[in-house]
């Protein structure tokens, strides 16, 4: 059976790590932390450590508070500690270039970050309109827009018009709870949010506005996080509730009536494969899909939960539909800590980055 070997450790961040991003080319890795502050790390020598040969067999999860420092293979690069006045709980690194981020905070602002002649990140734009914690920020496959949500129970678009100049172009409250997290698709406009209030959503853009196309329901708890396939097709989410769903677009002939005000029924999503809430013992908060292997599988997916442990399911399409497959549980990933983001390498195949309520990141790493 494969197994999850820990290839590295970061450490620097003085309170819990909340997420974790990789950089497009896939070499850099920030990181943000209820220290309030965001941190971007990168292998020493990416291609001897992306090559295995700093991976050790005795290289175990160290709990040790005292004895923990930064693997030899890695390095921090750069401390942005002037991020924000709070919890800094979402971090992405823009997708179609080397340097911009966006940063989103319990302050309830989200803070876009460019470097100039490749010096130290700059705040270049603060989008406000949160009315309390912002929750997670998600920059579109193309770069050219922004989704943030947050605890106010709404999600926020944002179009970027260059040079750090952001205009919101929707404000969407259909959600009736916080809302947890916002992911879009990798081929097409569309949005998906998840939520206290047990639901997903999907919104779409219509006449130049953002509308709710569909609400996805079959989790019975809070529903802490999502994923897409990387060819779109299929959408992942995980729950308080100890299961994970894949969900699968099929058409739709209509709505409900009180589905709200900004709802055009023309999607409609099938829960076509299950986890059962048997093989998670706590809250799932965590999941990521990665690249399809070269036999022909729709990739794999790592889950991050509670329960202190990292999961990886091999996902493959069948007649039937989908078979969600466990190949390995790392118990302990984080020592005794909640697992809050768990995010697959995106151009090398078989890294995971994870985080955790320990205050450390690690990089982990399965053969393909």
């Amino acid at each position: 059976m494969p197994q999850l070997k820990l290839a590295a450790e970061l450490v620097g961040h003085e309170g819990r790590v909340w997420q974790v991003s990789w950089d497009a080319s896939g070499t850099r890795l920030a990181t943000c932390s209820g220290d309030k502050s965001a941190r971007i790390w990168a292998p020493i020598s990416p291609s001897q450590f992306y090559s295995g040969d700093t991976i050790t067999e005795s290289m175990q999860v160290d709990t040790d508070d005292d004895d923990r420092k930064t693997s030899s293979s890695w390095q921090c690069i750069e401390v942005i500690d002037n991020a924000h006045k709070r919890t800094v709980r979402s971090i992405a690194f823009e997708p179609t270039q080397s340097n911009a981020l966006a940063t989103a905070s319990f302050d309830g602002t989200t803070a876009i970050w460019d470097t100039a002649d490749n010096s130290t990140h700059e705040c270049i734009a603060t989008l406000e309109g949160h009315e309390n914690e912002a929750k997670s920020v998600a920059w579109s496959t193309n770069g050219q827009l922004l989704a943030t949500c947050g605890r106010d129970k709404s999600v926020w678009i944002w179009e970027s018009n260059g040079e750090g100049d952001f205009d919101c172009i929707s404000v969407l409250m259909e959600h009736t709870q916080d809302v947890k997290m916002v992911v879009w698709h990798p081929t097409q406009d569309l949005l998906a949010s998840f939520s206290y209030d047990n639901t997903i959503r999907v919104w779409k853009e219509d006449d130049d506005d953002w509308v709710s196309a569909a609400t996805i329901a079959g989790h019975t708890s809070t529903v802490w996080a999502g994923d897409f396939s990387t060819n779109g097709k299929y959408l992942a989410s995980v729950s308080d509730d100890r299961t994970v769903r894949i969900w699968a677009q099929r058409a739709s002939e209509g709505g409900s009536a009180d589905a709200g005000f900004y709802y055009r029924p023309d999607l409609s999503y099938e829960c076509i494969a299950k986890v059962p809430d048997s093989v998670h013992t706590r809250a799932i908060y965590s999941v990521s899909w990665s690249e399809p292997s070269d036999n022909g599988d729709c990739g794999r997916l790592a889950t991050g939960c509670g329960d202190n442990t990292v999961r990886v399911f091999k996902v493959t399409e069948t007649e039937s539909g989908l078979n969600v497959d466990l190949e390995c549980a790392q118990e302990y990933a984080h020592g005794l800590s909640d697992i809050n983001c768990v995010k697959w390498n995106p151009k090398h195949k078989g890294w995971l980055a994870t985080c955790g309520d320990d205050g450390v990141v690690r990089i982990w790493y399965m053969e393909p």
